[in-house]
């Protein structure tokens, strides 16, 4: 009569095994940034091969009539709205899961492209601070500030308490984008980097 077998020694049923070939977190969020960005490689060019061939393209659709004509034209606005917004949006997501992927675990290492990601991302996150300073930079070398909406120029020499409040303005934009960009930022960088 043969005996029990104890726990540890029976076989193990194949369903066990799968989680163990199931892809981990950081596997998951690394395949979505590389389809986000072939999502914005593929957009960008068709975006600017649409615009640029608008001169020719417009003129064929003008000549139609009727429902050709208001198939056409949705189809070409709606094409010249979502390319770009297609382009941008895969590129920020690219980022946005590529950075997620470096800080999760993942099956294979892979420290360079690694840093190349996260450099990425803290170029993205804190380049509306950057542009902000770059403002303020420009504005204080050339003496006068500009704003597109109203558009107006500022010149210290003529306005210096205008010119003042626009350098302010932009050194709190600045601040805030900076800040926001840091909250992001911290918690990764000083956990991969503890002192």
């Amino acid at each position: 009569m043969s005996q029990p077998q104890r726990p540890s020694q029976l076989p193990i049923p194949p369903a066990a095994a799968a989680p163990a070939s199931a892809p981990l977190p950081g596997d998951l969020a690394r395949r979505r940034a590389l389809f986000s960005l072939l999502l914005g490689l593929v957009a960008l060019p068709a975006s600017w091969l649409l615009f640029s061939q608008l001169e020719r393209l417009w003129p064929e659709i003008v000549r139609m009539e009727g429902v050709a004509f208001m198939a056409a034209a949705t189809l070409l606005g709606g094409a010249m709205a979502i390319g770009p917004l297609a382009a941008a949006i895969g590129f920020l997501l690219a980022i946005w899961f590529g950075v997620d992927s470096v800080y999760r675990p993942r099956r294979a290492a892979s420290p360079l492209l690694d840093r190349v990601i996260v450099a990425a991302g803290l170029l993205v996150w804190f380049a509306p601070a950057l542009a902000a300073l770059g403002m303020v930079g420009q504005a204080l070398t050339s003496g006068r500030i500009h704003f597109v909406r109203p558009p107006r120029d500022y010149f210290l020499a003529t306005d210096p308490i205008a010119f003042w409040q626009g350098v302010g303005f932009w050194l709190i934009m600045g601040g805030l984008f900076g800040f926001l960009a840091w909250r992001y930022w911290r918690g990764k960088l000083l956990a991969a980097n503890p002192d």
